[in-house]
């Protein structure tokens, strides 16, 4: 795994790795850093932006031990930029959520579920209990309330993993918080992953997911909550990459 400087965002890039294999090999990342807290944010395009916005928001992704391009846009940028061939990787049912599932169960790790309007993640936790039988889902709380009590609420239940999903900022924010609270253990930002549970454990038809066309799929599900991003934000990256890319080639001119 490479850290890259990407339009201002600490991503890695996990390269040499067959793309069947990237879940497992950033879980085997993730164990072999032998660390008492890990935690793991995914980058989009529109995290870029967002970024060169908030100050706090930028430190809060360096205090973060893995960040990885979530979208081809991402993974895009880093082969124009720095010419490195990073795999996708995504907190969700198509990429890493049902590899770290699965080795919870075996593992008997404990999670805790965070995130969500209220019944979201209860909802979700069924879901995922329904296709893993046997994992060790303890809690499921709400994105809503006085985050410094719900994060104080989850340390004391010591759980293995947290997998937080309250969309940029606040997710990250809240995981941080947990840290600073002296939790132990691995932490997971999951964005809209627990919404997209409610209906089942598969959100993506497979001819959208092999296509590459999970973004403009979720723009025709959630259009309201996700126009912004894809239609303001999303262009807004393309520019930042393209400004850095110009820059870029005028370094190299002799």
């Amino acid at each position: 795994m490479q850290k890259t400087e990407t339009v201002g965002l600490p991503v890695h890039a996990l390269l040499t790795v067959d793309a069947g294999r990237a879940a497992d090999a950033v879980l085997d990342l993730v164990e072999a850093m032998a660390k008492d807290v890990v935690l793991v944010t995914f980058a989009n395009p529109g995290v870029a932006p967002l970024a060169r916005r908030s100050a706090s928001f930028r430190r809060s992704l360096r205090e973060f031990d893995i960040v990885l391009p979530d979208g081809i846009g991402l993974c895009m940028a880093m082969r124009w930029l720095h010419g490195l061939t990073a795999q996708r990787i995504s907190f969700d049912t198509t990429s890493l959520a049902p590899v770290l599932f699965a080795r919870a169960r075996f593992r008997g790790l404990r999670i805790v579920l965070v995130g969500g309007a209220p019944r979201v993640a209860e909802q979700a936790r069924a879901q995922i209990a329904a296709h893993f039988p046997g994992i060790q889902i303890i809690a499921a709380y709400d994105g809503f309330g006085d985050m410094a009590a719900k994060a104080a609420s989850v340390a004391e239940l010591r759980p293995d993993i947290v997998i937080c999903g309250m969309g940029s900022v606040r997710q990250e924010a809240f995981l941080l918080e947990l840290k600073h609270q002296g939790w132990r253990g691995w932490g997971f930002t999951c964005g809209g992953y627990l919404d997209q549970l409610i209906d089942g454990i598969a959100y993506y038809p497979r001819w959208i997911d092999a296509a590459n066309l999970r973004w403009a799929y979720r723009l025709r599900r959630e259009p309201g909550r996700l126009w912004r991003r894809y239609l303001v934000d999303y262009p807004h990256f393309g520019v930042l990459v393209l400004a850095a890319r110009l820059r870029k080639l005028r370094k190299t001119r002799p």
